[in-house]
């Protein structure tokens, strides 16, 4: 491990540092060596940080909490790429709130190709998995290139994992929790198999649970990663139609399987293509001709890497990130009343008002109502 890799180990580590913090504390010391170099007086005054939390940054490579971290990175083969490192994942540094580091095992950097994100329900019905199978089978025959991302849940993830390393086909899994202990348990043979062929992911620590919190900002990893979103089945609450909010969101093209309208497993999947969210898919062609037609998104620096711009007056809003900040600044809401006075699908809206939530701009409250900090 490098020591500019260990350094933002140390910082992710301390407890009260998100994106915003980030973004201002190295916009103001030029990089992420001279922030941990200075003190924490000097932290605290430079970035109007409480004493206390610069006190934790001052002392990030000296705690227990990341001598144990490094220990775990190193029993168990990770491989970290931070947000300032040139093989970090072009496309995911481009989304509002990129992960500040990822933790890797398997291919690194990552593999090199078209990337599509395949989702859908834990209870996956037998036509939901032909679908996927049949799919996955054509874009590779077509696609020699391809790289399957999903989530490696049970069910559609699974399917689509499995299908991509039975055609030769690169895969990254994206975990919602640490790397010590894959979940789901029954998945272990097929982690191992995934970092063979591919690449195992998350922007949790090492021994973190996979909290039920933790699924949704995993999802956007999964969105931001990719070209294109193949929703194959997805219910009327599948936390598929998330990922599908999040692509939305990151400027992805969105595919989706039609299913049976009397079938309350595939009312997601209809409902994105109803409402033209989605491009309604058949056969693999169906998805290349968009993704061929498409530009692909230019990577890009974020301006606060640089150490060039005043990180905290330049950061960039979307238009519907935008609407949501003026409603909330109304006072709090419930997210079902954000909807409709935003004018957002919720499962849109959910994608935003999480990545809002992750680079500090607002909070959730005990009662479930999102609010401006």
């Amino acid at each position: 491990m490098t020591r500019v890799e260990e350094d933002w180990l140390a910082l992710t580590l301390v407890k009260g540092v998100g994106q915003k913090t980030i973004r201002s504390l190295l916009d103001r010391f030029g990089g992420i060596g001279p922030l941990l170099d200075a003190g924490a007086s000097a932290i605290s005054g430079a970035a109007g940080v409480s004493a206390e939390l610069a006190a934790r940054i001052a002392d990030a490579r000296d705690v227990q909490a990341f001598a144990m971290e490094r220990r775990l990175i190193e029993q168990h083969g990770v491989r970290l790429l931070c947000l300032d490192d040139e093989d970090y994942p072009p496309l995911l540094r481009q989304i509002h709130v990129p992960p500040p580091i990822l933790y890797c095992r398997g291919e690194v950097p990552l593999p090199e190709g078209l990337y599509l994100a395949v989702v859908g329900t834990r209870r996956q019905s037998r036509y939901g998995e032909r679908a996927a199978r049949r799919l996955i089978e054509q874009l590779a025959s077509a696609v020699p290139d391809l790289v399957v991302v999903s989530g490696m849940a049970r069910g559609a993830d699974t399917t689509a994992h499995l299908r991509a390393l039975e055609m030769g086909l690169k895969t990254v899994a994206v975990l919602a929790g640490g790397l010590t202990d894959v979940y789901p348990p029954e998945n272990r043979e097929l982690a191992d198999r995934i970092a063979g062929q591919g690449t195992l992911l998350t922007e949790f620590h090492m021994n973190q649970p996979p909290l039920g919190k933790h699924f949704p900002i995993r999802n956007r990893i999964i969105s931001g990663l990719s070209r294109g979103l193949l929703v194959t089945e997805a219910g009327e609450k599948s936390g598929a139609l998330i990922t599908a909010g999040f692509a939305l969101n990151h400027g992805r093209e969105v595919f989706a399987v039609p299913g049976n309208i009397d079938q309350p497993g595939h009312e997601g999947t209809n409902r994105l293509i109803q409402r033209g969210q989605a491009k309604l898919v058949r056969h693999a062609s169906d998805i290349l001709e968009e993704l061929e037609l498409a530009h692909p998104p230019r990577p890009v620096q974020l301006d606060w890497l640089e150490g060039s711009a005043p990180a905290a007056q330049n950061v960039q809003y979307s238009e519907e990130q935008t609407r949501v900040l003026a409603c909330l600044q109304e006072g709090p809401l419930h997210p079902d009343d954000l909807s409709e006075v935003a004018e957002l699908p919720v499962e849109k809206l959910l994608g935003i008002l999480l990545e809002l939530e992750l680079s500090g701009e607002i909070c959730q409250t005990a009662n479930n109502l999102y609010a401006i900090l």
